[in-house]
């Protein structure tokens, strides 16, 4: 061995293996020291040196996003600043948004839904199904949770001409 350091623990050994199915006997020689000391002795301090700055990034990224993240973390569906999550509605601070079941069930179909559009007849027919008539009582309830959506997020409900409603961003 070239390595001072390694001329003190280096041997050499026999090893018999099986291959291919017979034993051999093989003459090894090998040095008995940790990774710590292989890696003390070889010139790692360019690559020890970026690795050192690369955790202390690392941990000072980890501080920042911990120290200045919002309150909730985002697990359930969101959409234009409105989080639904654990059947509630939340803005993406965490502040609850309070509703009535009928504008509960309301936001929550839109939210749901693929497009974010519904159709008039849809809307009547999930919320009211045994009203033969609900236009009415649909217009009120769109124009009671317009504010209440437009002031808690960046979206609002658009109407298209008696056909249906959609959740649009501002």
């Amino acid at each position: 061995l070239t390595i001072a350091e390694l001329k003190d623990t280096a041997g050499i050994a026999m090893r018999t293996v099986r291959k291919d199915g017979r034993w051999e006997t093989k003459l090894v020689a090998e040095a008995n020291c940790s990774f710590a000391t292989t890696f003390m002795m070889s010139d790692q301090k360019a690559s020890g040196s970026i690795l050192f700055v690369g955790m202390l990034w690392l941990l000072g990224s980890l501080w920042y996003v911990r120290r200045n993240r919002p309150e909730l973390i985002v697990q359930g569906l969101s959409y234009g600043g409105i989080v639904y999550h654990n059947d509630m509605f939340m803005t993406q601070s965490g502040e609850q948004i309070h509703l009535t079941p009928m504008q509960h069930s309301l936001l929550k179909m839109f939210i749901t839904a693929d497009t974010h559009t519904l159709s008039k007849q849809d809307i009547c027919d999930r919320l009211w199904p045994k009203k033969p008539d609900a236009n009415d009582t649909l217009y009120t309830l769109i124009r009671r949770i317009k504010p209440i959506i437009e002031a808690h997020s960046t979206l609002k409900i658009e109407s298209d001409r008696g056909k249906s409603y959609s959740l649009i961003l501002k």
